[in-house]
């Protein structure tokens, strides 16, 4: 029996796990694509319809990259500047609060940066799905840290969503007020990609 090869650096042991990977999936990729089939034949037969996100099987690392591709260019066409998404959405909910004098317990509406969140979610795990399939493949490879790249700023602007309302449960639109004049929530103190 040889012995095993040694990699003098970390970088080169991942390269080698890699291309083990991807030598044994294109060798038996006739075989993973037929279990694959034969498991969503199954669930269709038990009746468990396969939700949205599932109707297209995964089948290559290409369609993995092009999906987390498109989820990222759906969620900057619906953000377009991160910076100037965040002032929008905080100058919107300003117009829904009402005049403190006249109403001083009734808060502004929060559904702007819910509905927000929500339409961010649905960008994310839509990658989010992808990005398990580059990492089935892949392992942890350069295709697979771009689309977690993706996925973390995602997840970074629904935090900073989440960080307006935080400030708005805590005191109501005082709070938000007073950190939004002071530069102290969590978008504006962010260094937003050029």
């Amino acid at each position: 029996m040889a012995c095993p090869t040694l990699y003098k650096t970390h970088q080169a042991r991942l390269q080698a796990a890699r291309e083990k990977r991807r030598h044994h999936y294109q060798k038996f990729r006739e075989s993973i694509l037929a279990k694959r089939r034969q498991s969503r034949k199954e669930k269709k037969s038990q009746g468990n319809e396969p939700s949205d996100d599932e109707d297209e099987p995964i089948e290559t690392l290409y369609d993995c990259i092009a999906t987390v591709k498109y989820a990222k260019d759906d969620f900057m066409a619906y953000v377009k500047s991160p910076r100037r998404f965040f002032d929008l959405l905080v100058d919107e909910y300003s117009k829904m609060m009402p005049h403190p004098e006249l109403h001083p317990t009734t808060n502004g509406d929060k559904s702007i940066f819910e509905h927000a969140i929500t339409r961010l979610e649905d960008f994310l795990d839509q990658a989010n799905h992808r990005l398990d399939g580059i990492l089935q493949m892949c392992g942890v490879s350069d295709e697979w840290c771009a689309a977690d790249g993706v996925c973390r700023f995602m997840r970074e602007m629904i935090g900073m969503i989440e960080d307006i309302l935080l400030r708005l449960a805590e005191g109501r639109d005082g709070e938000l007020s007073i950190a939004f004049m002071g530069n102290e929530l969590w978008y504006q103190e962010y260094k937003f990609p050029v």
